[in-house]
């Protein structure tokens, strides 16, 4: 026998053989497996039909393990303003009080709010606004401010811009490995002479330094809805789902979130379920509804 012909076919049986192996002992199993979270999620789906909860969004797939995130907001004050927004001292009316700081000359106006929130207007580019102007002059003059700031496009998730009342806008959340960080905030306007308003929350530190756990199913962050809604007698609509981040405060006795009392905390993965009715951070370690 010809022992290059045989050697050829020994291959070949030993290729079949590992082929088959791997179907067996792992391409079948999956392939059951997605069969059944797939008939699992119609299940869940139609369930929450019943409940008049309708999802008409694609639901992702299931995260993988994630770090809660160590975070804290970008602090500004007086000599930072004064440094980034204003040519000198002279002709600035400041005007400070217990949570808030009001700068403003003729051209300028810039409030800080509990350090870490910044509202800045340009009253000269909103007076001399005359409607259209150059677009892709407005987009080189807005990445130059922010840049600026400290803020490259890499820092930003999804964000969304238009035209709006003259001026070209842009409103955004802060992101986090191409993933959303909300609790942060970037809402700004520029024409072709510069950026005519802004307004910042923003985090400056974001440490990964905790152990990864894992998270629950979309579909079982789902059925939670069916909890919250128990006692609604409208449809909701499920818009959009995402795995993300959310800034979680730690401080049992802030009602509402205020900046001027929550600097720094903790940011933990949550799921964002976008209704008809609004946002649902559901955390995505234990199911408990974060906020509706």
């Amino acid at each position: 026998m010809n022992w290059s012909k045989a050697k050829t076919i020994l291959i070949v049986v030993f290729l079949i053989a590992d082929i088959f192996l791997l179907y067996e002992s792992y391409l079948g199993p999956l392939a059951l497996r997605m069969a059944r979270d797939k008939e699992n999620t119609k299940e869940i789906v139609d369930y929450l039909e019943k409940q008049g909860i309708s999802v008409k969004s694609a639901i992702p797939k299931p995260g993988s393990s994630k770090a809660a995130l160590d975070v804290k907001y970008k602090y500004f004050n007086e000599q930072y303003a004064m440094g980034n927004f204003f040519d000198g001292l002279e002709d600035v009316d400041v005007k400070n009080y217990d949570d808030r700081i009001v700068m403003e000359n003729k051209d300028i106006y810039v409030e800080i709010n509990g350090n870490v929130e910044l509202i800045y207007t340009n009253k000269a580019l909103i007076e001399g606004q005359t409607g259209s102007f150059d677009e892709g002059e407005a987009q080189k003059k807005m990445e130059a401010f922010l840049k600026k700031m400290g803020i490259n496009q890499k820092d930003r998730y999804s964000g969304i811009k238009k035209m709006k009342n003259g001026y070209l806008e842009m409103s955004c959340s802060q992101g986090y490995k191409g993933t959303f960080l909300d609790r942060s905030c970037l809402e700004i306007q520029a024409t072709d002479k510069g950026v005519v308003s802004m307004k910042m929350l923003w985090f400056e530190t974001v440490n990964n330094g905790k152990a990864k756990k894992e998270v629950i199913s979309p579909v079982n962050a789902l059925m939670k809805l069916s909890e919250l809604y128990k006692d609604d007698e409208q449809n909701i609509i499920v818009l959009d789902m995402s795995l993300g981040y959310y800034f979680n405060t730690d401080v049992e006795d802030v009602k509402e979130f205020d900046v001027t009392t929550v600097k720094e905390g903790t940011a933990i993965p949550v799921w964002k379920v976008i209704t008809d009715k609004g946002r649902i951070y559901i955390n995505a370690y234990n199911g408990i509804v974060e906020k509706n």
